[in-house]
């Protein structure tokens, strides 16, 4: 019982993260998303301390997307801070997975470099477009800021995707090996 429901989880949390990447304007279903990462992530807290962390920061991602959301705050200048304000619990949310994942693979005896450089294109996908938020890069800079943020967030989330399955293979083989 304990495998079915670890396989589900991690289904869960791959599901949220392929809707979250192709549906990224829909604020419903970015909910959705959030809650298929959090309901997995939390399925998997014993598997490591991570993904408890995880869950909090994808429940933090649902409660700013409530507030962004057309009906709750209208366009201007608050809702824009938030929008922004927003994607520091989503890049703790990717880091947090990605550290279980870490775990995971250490206690299997793997090497987490794969981890590691999903961790660098995540986060810097996900920093610069902090950076260039207030405005101080001039045209040139931002749309080669642009560029790179669209590009690296993109493969962040595809690479962050294929480490889940990658986590999900490991979890089966080793919950399968236990009497």
């Amino acid at each position: 019982m304990k495998l079915i429901r670890g396989y589900y989880a991690y289904l869960a949390i791959a599901g949220g993260l392929l809707l979250g990447l192709i549906l990224q304007d829909n604020w419903m279903l970015q909910i959705v998303a959030y809650a298929l990462i959090s309901a997995g992530a939390l399925s998997l807290q014993q598997v490591s301390c991570w993904f408890m962390r995880a869950s909090i920061a994808a429940d933090v991602c649902i409660g700013f997307e409530v507030v962004c959301g057309p009906a709750v705050l209208p366009a201007g200048l608050i809702r824009m801070v938030l929008e922004y304000a927003s994607l520091v619990p989503l890049l703790l949310t990717g880091c947090m997975l990605l550290m279980a994942f870490m775990a995971q693979m250490r206690d299997a005896g793997h090497g987490t470099l794969i981890e590691w450089a999903i961790f660098v294109v995540w986060s810097a996908g996900f920093i610069l477009m902090l950076l260039m938020a207030p405005g101080w890069l001039n045209d040139m800079a931002l749309s080669l800021t642009v560029t790179a943020v669209n590009t690296m967030t993109v493969l962040g989330y595809i690479a962050l995707l294929a480490d889940t399955f990658r986590a999900q293979k490991e979890y089966i083989r080793t919950e399968g090996e236990k009497p």
